[in-house]
């Protein structure tokens, strides 16, 4: 603003000297919106049953329907089998069976590639459907009311309220390390077989 003009005194000034700007000065090119920074962890977030479950970003690689399985003789009915991803044979583990639950229907069901970050391990879990990648603060994660039971309570890091519905987050990190998953891990038996 000029100096020779007085500040605007009232609403219908400031407004008026607004409008009157708006036609003098040249028109400046828009400056680009903030980026809306949205802290906390990504999860990717699926069903399972009735409840929504959250997982790490970081462990999924891949979303897939559920693949051709090939049934492993001797193992847990919840290990359904083994499948190739191009090139790469995975276990595949269906969550509805690890719940108690009738086992995932192949026609709807969806597989995720989950990967340990820092090791050469990978597995497919197959559960109902995945909704959603969402962001949870950490501080967003709390412990449940009470105490769980089943099949993933040790594996659970928390629950969050997201849009409104209450997701059961996994430590995937524990879960894939676990006894239960690990014993059908071939890099697990080759360390074995080479401390004897």
């Amino acid at each position: 603003m000029p100096d020779h003009m007085a500040p605007p005194r009232t609403l219908a000034e400031a407004v008026a000297a607004l409008d009157a700007r708006a036609f003098t000065e040249s028109p400046r090119p828009l400056d680009p919106p903030a980026p809306q920074h949205r802290p906390g962890t990504r999860f990717v977030r699926f069903t399972v049953g009735n409840t929504a479950y959250a997982v790490g970003e970081a462990f999924v690689t891949e979303l897939d329907r559920v693949p051709r399985v090939t049934v492993v003789p001797q193992t847990p009915m919840w290990l359904r089998g083994v499948t190739n991803l191009r090139g790469d044979i995975l276990s595949v583990v269906d969550l509805r069976i690890y719940l108690g639950l009738d086992p995932t229907p192949t026609s709807t069901g969806r597989m995720l590639v989950l990967r340990l970050p820092s090791e050469d391990f990978a597995l497919g879990l197959l559960v109902d459907g995945v909704d959603s990648i969402v962001t949870i603060d950490d501080e967003g994660i709390h412990p449940p009311a009470s105490t769980l039971e089943g099949a993933l309570a040790p594996f659970l890091r928390g629950m969050a309220l997201v849009d409104d519905r209450l997701i059961a987050v996994l430590d995937l990190d524990r879960l894939l390390r676990s006894s239960d998953i690990r014993q059908f891990d071939d890099t697990q038996e080759d360390s074995r077989c080479e401390a004897l």
